[in-house]
């Protein structure tokens, strides 16, 4: 029967160390597809009007080169990097893709919604949309597509027609955690439901869980691929590439294969234990929502003193290098429902560590 392989992938950044090219170790695997697609977590240019964050993603245009020497055919520009040089930069990002013959959902040029991506290969039709969370506007000019339930809903509604099966690129979540929040599989589950095949996340910046709802799958965060990965721990230097079979009645199959990052920010497939360990910690992660046991008070117990950690450090920086204003945000953050959940959910669990300890 005929059959569409696409092979996905998550955050890619393009920055390595030694001068070594991002894909030289995983590019075996990257031929075997019909599609491969990824998301780009860095803006395609040295110009433009660098954002006031902690981190701002970009390469010389130059480092186009790697994108279409691996194979990439699709990628997402739907996330909360790709508008790091404003608008100058994302669109010199977007011609530079262009420039390579590499196709982009979640993002582009006008004020209006980018339309869905069809991409047909062996005779089947694969539609794509991407968008990101976050709190931004797209500067006049330059559209970028932010997750909004009501209008994924009826963006999923206008492609149904146009293609056989859609795929729909998420960058969500809550970063450094390895499971998604009740509302995500809500979500996801939702988009299933009105029609999707494939869903892709990514942001967290660690593998988590997948998820066969109905007959769709869901892949709640593909992980860092191509990424700095400065934090040594192991489950953030773990990674997959998701290799997903369509036929024409939908997903005929599919296989995670199990990478690791080395120090020059390559991926690379595992090999031997750490094969074993990446694909139990996938195994592990998928369980959890499989069963049904990523509960609201357990989420928060488990992501709280991350969420809060990591956040503050960033405000810190912003304090450190823009005065007043992130102070004043930082205020307002502090008292939002979300963080009053995170330290409610950091007392719990310390006080089930305190009673388990007292108990021993």
């Amino acid at each position: 029967m005929t059959s569409v392989r696409l092979r996905a992938v998550g955050d890619v950044l393009l920055w390595t160390r030694n001068g070594k090219k991002p894909f030289d170790l995983i590019q075996h695997e990257f031929r075997q597809k019909d599609l491969l697609l990824g998301n780009l977590e860095t803006v395609l240019s040295e110009s433009g009007d660098p954002s006031r964050k902690r981190w701002v993603n970009t390469n010389p245009p130059e480092a186009g080169d790697y994108l279409k020497e691996a194979g990439f055919d699709i990628l997402s520009v739907a996330n909360n990097h790709t508008l790091d040089m404003g608008r100058e930069g994302f669109e010199k990002t977007l011609s530079v893709l262009e420039g390579h013959g590499i196709a982009y959902v979640g993002g582009t040029r006008g004020d209006d919604p980018p339309l869905g991506l069809v991409i047909e290969r062996n005779g089947i039709r694969l539609g794509f949309l991407a968008y990101t969370s976050g709190m931004f506007r797209s500067p006049p000019g330059v559209t970028v597509s932010r997750l909004k339930r009501k209008a994924i809903i009826n963006e999923i509604r206008a492609l149904k027609d146009r293609c056989d099966h859609i795929i729909v690129s998420l960058h969500w979540g809550i970063e450094n955690v390895y499971y998604p929040s009740p509302g995500q599989v809500r979500l996801a589950h939702d988009l299933i439901d009105n029609g999707v095949a494939l869903i892709l996340g990514h942001h967290s910046h660690t593998i988590q869980g997948l998820e066969r709802y109905k007959d769709g799958l869901i892949a709640y965060s593909l992980g860092n691929f191509q990424f700095d990965t400065e934090l040594t721990r192991e489950k953030i230097n773990s990674t997959m590439i998701l290799s997903v079979d369509f036929d024409r009645h939908g997903i005929r199959d599919y296989t995670t294969i199990p990478c690791v990052i080395n120090s020059d920010f390559q991926p690379r497939v595992a090999e031997g234990r750490t094969r074993e360990k990446v694909q139990r910690w996938i195994m592990e992660c998928s369980n959890r929502v499989q069963k049904g046991e990523v509960t609201r008070k357990w989420w928060f117990e488990e992501i709280g003193e991350e969420y809060l950690v990591y956040n503050l450090e960033s405000y810190r920086y912003r304090i450190r290098q823009h005065g007043f204003a992130p102070l004043v945000e930082c205020g307002a953050w502090l008292v939002t429902p979300f963080c009053l959940n995170c330290y409610a959910g950091v007392i719990r669990k310390r006080l089930k560590q305190r009673n388990i300890g007292g108990q021993a």
